[in-house]
């Protein structure tokens, strides 16, 4: 059906359902990896020529961790079961999760924590607030983040085996990797406790400033 036909175009990593027609689109999609890297790459080399002097080190700590984290959720989590031969048996599973939470923290949640961090203090007419708490918020929620996904990616390796190659039951399964999930959560409450001290970062006024802001004007890269 036309269904069928669209679906491994729509989505590179799900090819349960694709024909040997399309079998050769993973073979393309490993290749992604490589403008996630290039973005990386560039983010760093224009922190270098500027010479790092950005008056607002928390945007720019958003910024760098935003590019790196996309590189390696979306570019390297996704290069680690985008080959048919692999996600056929790892598609759904935890190992899937991972790359999503990854993935989409560092293209999607950082770009945008990276823009409220560069734009609140000047929509807000005041220099670069609460930057402390601001950095250790990214800390808290990247680490919470990459604790995650590195334990649904052990999660998702015993799934597979046990469910797409031994046969187990599903429900079984999951009771299998009950301490995975324990450990799942105890990172989510550690990237909700970075989220609520990005927060207050942003709205709370503090009397001075603790990180000494650089120059205003930057400069200008060779």
């Amino acid at each position: 059906s036309s269904g069928t036909m669209v679906t491994p175009v729509l989505s590179p990593r799900s090819h349960r359902s694709s024909t040997p027609l399309f079998m050769p689109l993973p073979i393309f999609s490993t290749f992604e990896v490589v403008p996630f890297f290039l973005m990386m790459s560039f983010a760093f080399v224009m922190v270098w020529k500027g010479r790092k002097n950005h008056p607002n080190k928390a945007a720019l700590l958003w910024s760098l961790g935003s590019s790196t984290v996309a590189f390696f959720g979306a570019g390297v989590w996704g290069f680690l079961h985008t080959l048919h031969g692999v996600n056929f048996y790892s598609h759904g599973t935890q190992i899937t999760a991972a790359h999503g939470h990854l993935s989409f923290y560092g293209a999607y949640v950082a770009l945008n924590l990276a823009m409220f961090s560069y734009a609140m203090p000047m929509l807000r007419q005041r220099a670069p607030y609460n930057q402390v708490l601001n950095m250790a918020s990214f800390w808290l929620m990247t680490g919470g983040m990459a604790f995650m996904t590195f334990v649904l990616t052990f999660a998702g390796t015993i799934q597979t085996h046990m469910q797409r190659v031994v046969g187990d039951y599903y429900m079984d399964v999951q009771e299998s990797l009950s301490l995975f999930y324990m450990m799942r959560f105890g990172a989510g409450v550690a990237v909700v406790i970075g989220a609520l001290l990005f927060l207050y970062a942003m709205l709370v006024v503090r009397k001075e400033e603790i990180i000494e802001p650089g120059p205003a004007n930057p400069v200008p890269g060779e």
